[in-house]
């Protein structure tokens, strides 16, 4: 279940009563709380918990098969308002229809509204904002709303009017909303629930509104530049608890009440909380409605919203102000442009943040290979600990050789306030000691680049070793996190708690390169942009890398695809670009291949047959590699050299075993390695050699042909 979530933490109430328009507000938190607010007699309604620019934000939805309307509304929020007493306004954010208004009387309340706008209730001289068209009294001049509604609250009124000052045309590409939209639309684009943009062909405004027409007709509108194709808009909303299905009745209230949209929950939320009502247009309040546009028009209300709460300044709650002084010693600030690998944080949370997280000290690891994001991955939960535990202390132990760990001991001595009374002093034991005590309160060690296993433990048969590992604290109120790229190292530093992280998905890497591109139109060449993302095998390094150098030269996809193409020279040089990186530890290189160089060098250290068995294959092709191929295939050592070479990710064995791959990349920068050794000439005799020796008499069998040397 996780921690438990405190009611009074929370200062923001999202209001998203449909699944889809709750899932929308999901995709929009900065982080999702871990944990669960505890439920009393009474209680109908669950929550979910999360932050967005700081404010603390709680999600809240209908249960399954509720019933739709103002009295339904006013329930749920009734609720939110007796749980959570520190709310300071809420939001209502989700689909209604739209009414456009083509041709009005006077000529300057025309509005072109279009499914996939977005309308801002505001309140205008003579209205509230909203309007319950259906509540009032008949009278003998007609029936009369009683039009009793608080108005959108002064802090939300001001933050729409910052973004009608600052963002004219908030959803444009290349602007801020745009921005929010587009990362929400890659990371979900691989799920169930798709917020596809539908496209204008499926975007029909009906111009015959008899209801006994037998043909429809639909009125002529120019397509919109889809750079801006979703428009805000400003106004009254109507709210009502029946669906809208009647374009006489829609319009006749559109005209009447000056509305930009129709919905139905506003007038049962207004009088209990201060709400701003954002909604995404998904119909036309007739005869047509469907539910392919409510997914993307739930989307870009969603993306309102956040906007929103970023131009909102967070308010502290008491509880904020209150909490335990925790330290932190970390060696660069959070990354902005951290994008994806959600599962791996959420992972990491599971694990060090729980309700019996004081019985033991907990330990995890990541392991993966080199420039997968293991890094930028403990640096972000580094932030969302203490965004979770406040009472967090979080260190950073670089441990890329013996001096990077001492000199990150020797920080976290000096933020503890550990008296050093002697220049010879065990630092390191001091530390240890200090970590290990009950009093020190809670904490997590990330211990990154833990890569040479050497340096931990000590060999069976070494004469001597640093063992490191006796300096790591144990508390019943601590944890480790470990970074590595070796994955026996991982086990050995977590048992099982090993979490292995993979290269991103199609729609992270997307998302990660137009962070990075000074010109993100460049994506807008989807082709190559896709081809670019495979032959990078969406490994973030080597994205931002690519990203580096077109930025620097001024060069398009297609042209750095074809420099790959060109000559595996080229490409190396390719792989050799280094780029600044302020996250990257100034003393270490960021190019793809001197990021593997050091594996490499470490491999030949420990494990001389697994760097045979690297030089070998940067002679022969990369892919379907039989193991009977590879030398002394007999040797018992084999196993081990190929466990290692698995273990750092330089190979990956086929499904049905005896046969593995290595990824372009890696054999260009293996072969980069070898000319560096100077013994290219040398392996790629040994290869001709090799391949002699096992190939048949008489040519190739199916089984070898993809295995012989393309050099």
């Amino acid at each position: 279940m996780g921690p438990t979530l405190n009611f009074e933490d929370y200062t923001v109430a999202w209001i998203a009563v449909l699944p889809i328009e709750a899932k929308a507000a999901l995709g929009m938190l900065d982080s999702q709380h871990e944990g669960h607010f505890e439920s009393a007699r009474g209680d109908d309604y669950i929550y979910l918990g999360g932050s967005i620019n700081g404010h603390n934000v709680v999600i809240a939805t209908w249960p399954e098969g509720q019933n739709y309307g103002v009295g339904s509304a006013a329930a749920l929020v009734n609720q939110v308002k007796s749980r959570f007493p520190n709310i300071w306004f809420a939001l209502l954010v989700g689909v209604a229809a739209g009414l456009p208004n083509l041709s009005p009387k006077p000529p300057t309340k025309k509005r072109d509204i279009r499914l996939g706008d977005v309308l801002v209730c505001v309140p205008g001289q003579a209205s509230h904002g909203i309007v319950q068209y259906d509540l009032g009294r008949d009278t003998e001049e007609g029936f009369v709303t009683n039009n009793r509604h608080a108005e959108t609250p002064a802090i939300v009124r001001s933050a729409i009017s910052n973004i009608k000052l600052t963002k004219p045309k908030p959803f444009k590409t290349g602007n801020i909303f745009a921005g929010y939209l587009a990362t929400f639309l890659d990371n979900t684009e691989d799920e169930d629930e798709h917020f596809s943009y539908p496209g204008q062909h499926e975007d029909r405004l009906l111009t015959d509104v008899r209801e006994d027409s037998v043909t429809p007709t639909f009125v002529e509108r120019l397509a919109r530049d889809e750079t801006e194709r979703t428009r805000v808009w400003y106004g009254n909303i109507g709210s009502g608890n029946s669906l809208m299905r009647d374009p006489c009745r829609r319009d006749e209230l559109r005209d009447k009440y000056d509305l930009i949209g129709l919905e139905m929950e506003a007038a049962g939320v207004m009088n209990t909380l201060p709400t701003g009502v954002i909604r995404g247009v998904c119909d036309y309040g007739d005869s047509q409605k469907n539910k392919i546009w409510q997914p993307y028009a739930a989307a870009v209300a969603a993306v309102y919203a956040k906007g929103i709460l970023y131009t909102i300044n967070p308010k502290e709650t008491r509880a904020k102000k209150e909490h335990v002084k925790s330290l932190t010693v970390l060696p660069f600030g959070q990354n902005e442009n951290f994008v994806g690998r959600q599962s791996f944080v959420d992972h990491l949370i599971k694990v060090f943040i729980t309700d019996d997280n004081g019985r033991n000290c907990q330990r995890a690891a990541l392991d993966g290979l080199g420039g997968v994001g293991k890094t930028q991955i403990a640096l972000e939960f580094a932030f969302k600990i203490q965004e979770l535990s406040p009472d967090h202390s979080v260190f950073w132990v670089q441990a890329s050789d013996a001096n990077t760990f001492d000199s990150s001991y020797r920080r976290i001595a000096k933020e503890l306030k550990i008296p050093i009374e002697d220049d010879n002093a065990d630092i390191k034991s001091l530390v240890r000691d200090k970590l290990s005590e009950p009093n020190t309160g809670k904490w997590l060690l990330i211990v990154d680049n833990a890569d040479d296993f050497s340096m931990f433990y000590k060999a069976p048969h070494a004469s001597t070793s640093t063992e490191l590992s006796k300096y790591l604290p144990f508390s019943n109120n601590g944890g480790i996190l470990f970074t590595t790229r070796d994955h026996k190292a991982a086990t050995k530093f977590a048992s099982t708690n090993v979490v292995n992280v993979s290269e991103m998905n199609d729609g992270e890497s997307k998302n990660l390169l137009r962070k990075h591109l000074q010109r993100p139109e460049l994506l807008d060449d989807t082709d190559s942009t896709r081809r670019l993302l495979q032959l990078l095998v969406n490994l973030p390094l080597a994205i931002v890398q690519a990203a580096a150098y077109l930025n620097s030269t001024s060069t398009t996809i297609t042209r750095y695809l074809q420099i790959y193409d060109e000559s595996a020279q080229d490409a190396t040089k390719l792989l050799r670009e280094g780029f600044e990186d302020q996250r990257r530890y100034p003393e270490m290189e960021n190019a793809v291949a001197t990021t593997w160089l050091v594996s490499f060098q470490q491999i030949q250290r420990q494990d001389l047959l697994a760097a045979d068995y690297l030089k070998f294959i940067a002679c022969i092709q990369e892919k379907d590699i039989p193991e009977d191929l590879l030398p002394d295939a007999l040797l018992p050592e084999q196993t081990m050299a190929l466990g290692t070479l698995k273990a750092f990710g330089f190979l990956k064995e086929h499904t049905n075993g005896r046969f593995y791959d290595m990824h372009r990349l890696v054999h260009l920068a293996t072969r980069n390695w070898l000319k560096i050794e100077n013994g290219i000439s040398e392996w790629t005799w040994k290869a001709l050699e090799r391949l002699r020796a096992v190939i048949p008499y008489g040519g190739y069998s199916n089984t070898w042909r993809k295995a012989t040397s393309t050099y």
